[in-house]
């Protein structure tokens, strides 16, 4: 999601919780399996930063440190948790964030590319989601106050010459009945670090819509799901494919079905695939 997305869509969702709270099984398909490589030995490190951030005086901030290798490619996820403060020292915000670190050992301008998109599109907290933190606690008092949360925690998806792809899982906390989530997928071309558009990977971007929405409302029409959607969901199938709902994994192209498009927050958040053997919408250089 983009710099503003808890504060913007905790308004939008807040909204929705009161009336869209329903049952279902909750089962998706399968996410994406492991990348390619193997896990780079060492112990998971820990250290502690103070914030320097305006507002987060005390604030505590832990990094955590993992590798994975993929021939010439590095991925290393960082871990950080923030906890910002009023005035009177009373966290009104804990934001924690999992990030991914690219290095790719012959192409230093397309792994710094990559990373700095992710720095800037994935900040270490939502100033927004603070102000109006702080706001709200003025407001309600330190007796009647619950702190916001925020978070955002990545996943490799694929890793090779063609293709970086990860997920992003985020949620946010503003007093709700209940968290509201969501999950995005982020895809780069290794040669560049450029970020990949559905236009960029698809032969025929119109056709190959129209195919993967026929493929959602068919699966969707499946045994193993009924119940789980809104009545009248086929109308909203089309909504459900956008440029930051599909990644490319390992085993093939990934649909991810948010929350609230055409299925409850009971529901979660779904994820379908369709293998590269029946992908024919691509192109080549992007199947395995």
């Amino acid at each position: 999601m983009k710099r503003n997305v808890w504060a913007v869509l905790a308004v939008v969702f807040g909204v929705m919780i009161l009336g869209a709270c329903g049952t279902g099984n909750g089962n998706g398909n399968a996410e994406g399996e492991n990348q390619e490589g193997q896990k780079l030995e060492g112990e998971l490190e820990k250290e502690q930063e103070t914030a320097e951030e305006p507002g987060a005086d005390g604030a505590q901030t832990q990094e955590a440190e993992t590798a994975e290798a993929a021939g010439n490619i590095y991925v290393e996820m960082k871990e950080s948790v923030m906890e910002l403060k009023a005035e009177d020292g009373t966290v009104v915000l804990k934001a924690d964030r999992t990030v991914p670190v690219v290095t790719i050992s012959d192409n230093e301008e397309s792994a710094a590319a990559i990373n700095e998109y992710i720095n800037n599109e994935f900040p270490d907290y939502d100033e927004e989601m603070l102000e109006a933190a702080k706001k709200t606690y003025a407001d309600l008092g330190k007796e009647n106050w619950r702190e916001y949360a925020s978070g955002v925690t990545f996943s490799s998806e694929r890793t090779d010459s063609e293709v970086i792809s990860f997920t992003a899982a985020y949620y946010w906390d503003m007093g709700g009945a209940h968290p509201n989530s969501g999950r995005s997928g982020l895809n780069f071309r290794t040669a560049d670090g450029k970020k990949l558009a559905l236009g960029d990977v698809m032969t025929d971007q119109e056709a190959a819509v129209a195919a993967i929405n026929e493929f959602l409302l068919a699966e969707t029409k499946k045994e193993e799901y009924e119940g789980m959607f809104f009545e009248g969901y086929e109308e909203s199938i089309a909504d459900i494919l956008t440029e930051d709902s599909w990644y490319l994994g390992e085993d093939g192209f990934h649909i991810i079905v948010n929350e609230y498009i055409i299925s409850p927050h009971a529901a979660g958040i779904l994820d379908f695939v369709i293998p590269y053997a029946e992908a024919g919408f691509l192109k080549e250089e992007f199947r395995k």
